[in-house]
Order: C-alpha cells, then structure tokens, then sequence
C-alpha cells in the first residue's frame, strides 16, 4: 500500500513536470522578464502555493495574447484577484453583458440588479468579495448550497455580465454621491397636513387631504388648455415588479414614492433626478395574495413612513433616506402583509395590515411617530369580552380576517379617524363563521388618541363574495334632509353607494350605484335585504356586481363645488363558488373556492354626493397589451383625471365628456396628482415601471 502511495506521488510529480514543460515550450520568443515571471508562477502551481488558480486557468492567463497579465503577483507580490482585471469591458462589452444578465440573471436579480428572488447586486459590496476574479468564478460556478448554479457561461460572456455589474455599481455610486450633495430639508407637521387644502405646492398625504377627497383648488390646466398637456419628464424606477399602485408625496420640491417590492425614493420634482433610494431586503416567503404592491407613504416631521410586504414599518429620514427606526408589525409567517400607504396624524403614525386570504385576525396600530413605540392596537375582528365578539361563531375569530389595507381618513374636529375594513375569512364560505363577523366589511371610527372605538357601520354583513369595505372615505359637509350634516359619502364594493353621519354612524341614504342582483334594496338602517339565492354554491351562484365589485380600492374623488364624487366603478358579473374550508390554518391562504369574472367594464361614473343619483359615465379606455385603472384626481378646473390600461385621460367633470388622452405604455394602478413648480401646475402619474410628469 505504501509503495502505491510513493508511487502516485511520483506520477503526479511527473506530470506537473510535463505541464511545466509545456508552459516553458509556450513562452518560447518571450523576453527573458516575461519568462521570468511566467516561470515563477509555474514553479509557485507546482509547490501549491497558487490554489485560487487551476491548472487549466494559469496556463490560459499566461499563455500569448490571452488579455490577462499576472505580472504583478510576482513582481509587486499582489494577490491573484488584485492582479486578475476583467480584459472585456469595453463599452460594447457592458452591453451585451446586459443583454445577458437580462436573460439569463434578471428572473432572480431584476432587471437592472436591484434584486428580486436573489439579492441585489447595484451595491458597492457583495457577499463572496468584491474583485473581477470572485464575481467571474461565483458566476462560473455558483454558490453551493445556495439557489445559485453554475451559469453555463463562456469565458467572454461571463466577463461581459462583470463589466455590466460594475457599470451597475458605479451608477449606485454616482447616485450615492448626488444624495449627499441633494439631501432634502423637510418638516411637515400635523397643522401643515390639517391646512393641506389651501396649499398648491405639496400632496402632503395619501388624499392631498384628511378628507379623502382627492380635490385640487389649482385651475391652471383647465378645459381649455389640456389637450396641451405635454410630458416634461419620466423617472424609471429600479423594479422588477410590474404594478406601481404607490401616489406620491410632494414638498419642498421633492417628490417621494415608494418603488416595490419594498423600497422608497425621493426625487428632484422639476427633473425627476434620483435624490435618494431605500430598499429593503425581504424574507424568501411571503404571504401575498396579489403581488409585491405598495400603495405609497406618509409624511411627518423629518420622516417618511414605510410599511412593506414582511409587515414592517419604516420611518426613514426623509433628508437622506436612511433609516430612522424600524418595527415589526406582525408576524409574515402567520399571513400578514403591509400594502396600505400609512397615515400620519398628531403625532401618530396608523398602518392596516393585509392578509385577508391567508386567516389572521385583522387590526389597525398607530405608532409614535418620532419613535416607533406602539400606542395603540384595534383588532377589527373582536375577541373574547370585546363588543361584537358574538357575532362570530366558535373559534373562527381567531383566523377571521378583517384586512385594513387602504389608507382611512381623519376629521380633526372630532378627532376621529375613519377607516375600512375587508372581508371576513375564509372569503367564499362563511359556514364555519356564522354571524354578521363585526367588524369585517365596515367602516370603523376610531379616536385619534387612544384608538378607541367611537361607531362602525357594516356594510355587507357575513360576506361570502369578497366585497372588502377597503375603500377611502370621502367626508363632506351635504345638505340631507334639509339640514347641513357631516357626512361620509362611500360607493362600496358590494355596489351600494352610502351617505353616513361621520358623527354618529347613523345610515342617511344609501343607493346601487353599478347593476347588482344580491339584495332587494337597503332597510332604513341601511343593512341589505337579501335576495334569495344570492349567496356562493358548490354548483356556482351568478351574482351582480362581481368578484371586483361595483368599486374596488381605486380611490374616488370629490368636487365640492359640483356636489359630484367621481368612482372608478365596474360593472360586471361573477360566477361565485364556494366548497369546504377545511380548518384555517394561519400563513395558508384559505378562501374556500372563488369568484369567476364573467364581465368586467371598467367605468367611471359621477354620483350626486347626498343621493347616489348617477349624473354621468364614462367607458374607460381599453387596450389589448396593457393592464390596470388607477383612482381619479378632481381638479376646481372643472376637471377629473385618472388611468385605465395604460392610457391616462382627462374628463370634464360636469358632463364626462372627453378632452384629453395619453398612452402611458405600463399598467396603471397608481391615482393622478397635482402641485405647482414654480408656480406653473404639473400633473404626475405613476405607470408601469416608471414615473410621469406633465405639464403645459
């Protein structure tokens, strides 16, 4: 055995010998310091003392003309990944690595490396190391243990895609560098947002306003003038992701968004120039019923406020995008999500939660808005010992659902905060769960402070179709009954329109505002009275409005001085179908069968505020290749604006008429806004992947 040993040692010994004949037979007609160093490298491979290299890959660097030269491991004592440069990167060769990385990279990094699946990879610094030789060999051949493989590459290909990564990071770079030199000077405060109305210059919060009204007293651009409306500039963003639902936030000359899957940037609103990004690394497992969205941020002090897809909130310094604090609202591996736009009031920060389809136990949080600290938690599915406990059967409250994910508005007279809630779970059967399930499918008014309940009104008691309340409130001041009254005017997804006193709760009027065949009418409580028949059966039930109801969370807008709210309503028909739960398990999405759209029209229409009466409606836009509407803005102009399948348009807002349209190219799922620059009214969109701004 050990004469086998000495002998193989000897073979091998023989056959380095061999190789490093070779090698000299290669570097004949080299100066006598060529071969010098070539011979030392050889010598070291020999001796074992160059492992970072194979046999195959010394003798390829060394060879003639091979590009690489790795004179100065011997001759300045450098290390082989400070002495190996990536010999293609050339101009054209950064883009065909792009070219590559798209095809073969992008499904786990994005399209530009920002991350998606994998991790990012626009950033200074990696994981494996940082020279050419480390990201050549973990592209060459993986990372074991990971999703990593090995890329099947060749050598060129491979040092292309390195060359596009560093072009990659030199942008990250450069935008580093113009942070610094572009921080933002912000502050807003609770009076600033409470006084949103008279300003032109800002979109403070997620509605402009506390109302929810989505009304701009700006009269710039008007019926005369839109069709002149021309683009003045578009931001890409860093995303993979397809569906922008985020509105910006304006002040001091900077526009904030929050750019998915989880992420924000502030950008110079005259240029649409990067100031900041923040971008958050995210957990493999989500809990998503429909896509990594985010619906944008809120605004207080020096702050901007995130919630993300893991179920955190962020406030991050909205000067430099860092991060000021961060907390963990619940628990991702048990269902819940965050998608709404955070609001900001007093010296609060409130977020809802989503995960309606995956069995938790809904709730709104405020949170010290300087801190982080919880305040205080209102769970909309009661439990026991709390008021409407009993209107769930057995244990289902523990997995009851009762979404918030759409940002509520606030009165601040009466310190009251408005907000919807979603459906009850699990969505099509509601055997195992009987009862009306408070406070799933209502509008719940809640004291700033202390988060306690003042009223709710349920609009769809124990649904089984899936017709979340997750709408904004809009609140007005509308003569009903003669008399003036404080109101909240609310077209459902159930496909009711609702006028309540936003004091009381008390139901004031209540109309179908799209075709619906559920319930026979509204009782003077304005709880349905259902028709027979109506509700999901495992042969399937056809029911008007559809699974996307008469109106989904797309905002609406108001014009007060016209007594119209505008809706981005549907009119449609699903199939619903229901079959056994099964015991709901939370972090497992549970619906319990589903809702086949049969029709779905996307359409606009104006409602008289107090009644519901229709005065108009618009067909919106339509097209094969793009997808997505998005809420409407209403401008003092006599104007509404909004986005449907990737076409923006403009309508006069007394009659519906259309004045202006554009091709937005993207899917639009993200509301219009107006302010002022420099005294001159621009429009801004979200759409696609990118960000629009409009202006005469």
């Amino acid at each position: 055995m050990g004469v086998r040993l000495r002998l193989g040692k000897v073979v091998k010994r023989a056959l380095l010998v061999v190789l490093a004949l070779l090698v000299v037979g290669l570097i004949v007609g080299f100066s006598l310091e060529s071969t010098r160093w070539r011979l030392s490298l050889v010598g070291r491979k020999l001796v074992g003392n160059l492992p970072e290299l194979s046999w195959g890959e010394l003798l390829h660097m060394i060879a003639p003309g091979s590009g690489y030269s790795l004179k100065t491991v011997v001759t300045e004592g450098r290390s082989v990944d400070a002495a190996i440069e990536n010999p293609f990167n050339a101009p054209p060769d950064v883009e065909q690595g792009e070219k590559t990385f798209r095809s073969r990279c992008a499904l786990c990094h994005g399209n530009e490396g920002v991350g998606d699946k994998g991790p990012p990879l626009n950033h200074p610094h990696y994981a494996r190391g940082d020279s050419d030789w480390v990201v050549y060999k973990v592209i060459q051949v993986g990372v074991p243990g990971t999703a990593m493989p090995a890329s099947g590459l060749g050598e060129r290909e491979i040092w292309q895609v390195v060359a596009f990564l560093r072009s990659r990071q030199g942008e990250a770079a450069a935008s580093a560098r113009a942070e610094k030199r572009a921080a933002v000077d912000v502050h807003v405060t609770h009076d600033d947002i409470v006084g949103a109305a008279a300003r032109t210059d800002a979109w403070l919060t997620h509605s402009r306003t506390f109302d929810g009204r989505r009304f701009s007293p700006l009269k710039q651009i008007s019926s005369a003038n839109v069709d002149k409306l021309r683009l003045l500039w578009v931001r890409q963003l860093a995303t993979n992701d397809n569906m922008v639902e985020a509105t910006p936030l304006v002040t001091a000359g900077a526009m904030f968004l929050s750019e998915p899957p989880a992420g924000a940037i502030a950008l110079d609103a005259r240029t649409g120039n990067l100031l900041w990004r923040y971008a958050r690394d995210l957990p493999s497992k989500l809990s998503l019923c429909c896509g990594r969205v985010n619906r944008g941020l809120a605004m207080l002090g020096d702050k901007v406020f995130l919630g993300t897809v893991d179920a955190h909130l962020i406030g991050l310094n909205a000067a430099d995008g860092t991060v000021g604090w961060d907390v963990k609202v619940a628990n991702v591996a048990e269902g819940y999500s965050i998608t709404v736009a955070p609001l900001a009031v007093g010296d609060l920060v409130l977020t809802g939660v989503s995960g309606g389809e995956f069995g938790i136990r809904g709730f709104l949080v405020a949170y010290d808005a300087a801190t982080g600290k919880e305040v205080w938690r209102f769970h909309t599915v009661p439990g026991p010992g709390e008021p409407g406990h009993d209107t769930w059967q057995g244990d289902s409250w523990k997995t009851g659902g009762g979404p918030t994910w759409v940002t509520g508005s606030y009165d601040p007279e009466l310190d009251l905060v408005y907000w919807g809630v979603g459906n009850p779970s699990p969505v099509y059967a509601g055997d195992g769960r009987e009862g009306d399930n408070l406070y799933s499918n209502s509008v719940i008014a809640l004291a700033r402070k202390t988060g306690k309940l003042a009223w709710y009104f349920q609009f769809t008691p124990h649904d089984e179709h899936d017709w979340d309340s997750n709408q904004t409130p809009i609140l007005a001041d509308l003569p009903v009954g003669g008399a003036k009254r404080k109101v909240i005017c609310w077209a459902n997804r159930n496909g009711f329109y609702y006028v309540l006193d936003r004091v009381t709760g008390e139901f004031l009027a209540g109309a179908p505002f799209v075709r619906q065949t559920w319930a026979k009418g509204l009782d003077a409580h304005g709880r349905p009275i259902e028709e027979e028949g109506a509700r999901p059966t495992p042969a399937g039930t056809l029911v008007f409005p559809g699974v996307a109801g008469g109106a989904n969370w797309q905002s609406a807008a108001f014009n007060p001085d016209l007594g119209l709210v505008f809706v981005p309503a549907t009119e449609g028909s699903s199939v619903f179908t229901k079959s056994e739960p099964g015991k709901p398990e939370p972090g497992h999405m549970s619906v319990a069968s589903g809702g086949t759209q049969q029709r779905f029209e996307p359409i606009i229409k104006a409602l008289d505020a107090a009644t519901g009466e229709k005065r108009w409606e618009y067909p919106s836009p339509r097209a094969k290749n793009a997808a997505g509407r998005s809420g409407l803005l209403a401008t003092a102009s006599g104007l509404v604006f909004g986005a449907n399948e990737g076409q923006m348009f403009a309508l006069e807002a007394a009659t519906g008429k259309e004045l202006w349209r554009v091709g937005l190219g993207g899917t639009t799922a993200a509301a219009p806004i107006t302010f002022t620059l420099d005294d001159r009214q621009v429009i801004a969109i979200a759409a696609g992947r990118a960000v629009f701004l409009f202006g005469l």
